[in-house]
């Protein structure tokens, strides 16, 4: 774990309010807790994506990726084991879940996320509404066929892998999708590529839409990004998780932001 990392954990469990919502003076936001951050969850709901996460981790095949985001949090390397990819890139259970909960609750028909990686978080929010279509960029096209394999053994039909660099690629699945109900950034952690793909999105948003940016408190510039979204005057609702900001575009709703512990 970095130093950055560290001292934002530590603030965050200083500033964080309660876990169930108590004083939290929103309802839309005190609704969230109780209906998305609190839900529970049946094991066997996920039993077949849990499934594919231990084969996962528990696969020693090199593979050598193209990567055009920030690289990897601990290996520079393009060459590196799918075991360790796993290790170090899927999405914990905990926040999954979060995701698949959101989306039940939120019920988008447009979903995109910006980082396939190996396929678990996206397998997750295809759970979270079948009917919806997921559209989910990935750099590397290695990773991707591995991503791809991930749908087929949780039998999911409802996700569309693209590949390419998201600078290339993130303009003409917007114009595609026409509106963005729901948006995950997972994918090149930079403060620059952030705010790049936040205005981008932003442009195909609705009253309705929802965005979850990962490893806002990773670095220094991923942090001030975060801070320049959720004060962003499009953003009614911020939520700060340490790991997680979800931003919401809520007419009527008074503009405030939110830190709260999960």
């Amino acid at each position: 774990m970095n130093t950055f990392l560290a001292k934002q954990i530590v603030r965050y469990f200083v500033t964080s309010g309660h876990k169930f919502g108590h004083r939290v003076h929103s309802p839309f936001v005190f609704e969230l807790i109780q209906s998305v951050f609190l839900a529970k969850n049946s094991r066997s709901t996920f039993s077949k994506i849990e499934k594919r996460r231990k084969e996962l981790l528990r696969d020693a095949t090199e593979i050598t990726i193209q990567d055009f985001g920030a690289g990897s949090k601990r290996n520079a390397s393009n060459v590196r084991k799918i075991s360790y990819i796993a290790r170090t890139s899927l999405s914990q259970g905990k926040y999954a879940r979060l995701l698949y909960n959101l989306i039940q609750h939120c019920k988008p028909k447009t979903i995109l996320e910006l980082g396939t990686s190996l396929g678990i978080s996206s397998a997750y929010m295809a759970y979270g509404n079948p009917e919806a279509k997921v559209v989910s960029l990935e750099g590397s096209e290695t990773i991707a066929a591995i991503a791809r394999k991930t749908m087929h053994s949780c039998e999911i039909e409802n996700v569309e892998i693209v590949v390419g660099n998201f600078d290339e690629t993130l303009v003409g699945v917007l114009s595609k999708m026409q509106s963005v109900d729901f948006a995950f950034i997972d994918g090149n952690h930079t403060k620059e590529a952030t705010l790049r793909y936040f205005n981008q999105i932003c442009e195909y948003r609705n009253s309705q839409t929802v965005m979850i940016f990962d490893d806002i408190s990773w670095s220094e510039g991923m942090r001030e990004a975060w801070n320049t979204i959720k004060d962003d005057k499009r953003v009614s609702i911020s939520i700060d998780l340490c790991k997680f900001g979800i931003v919401f575009f809520r007419d009527g709703i008074v503009k405030q932001n939110f830190v709260i512990r999960y």
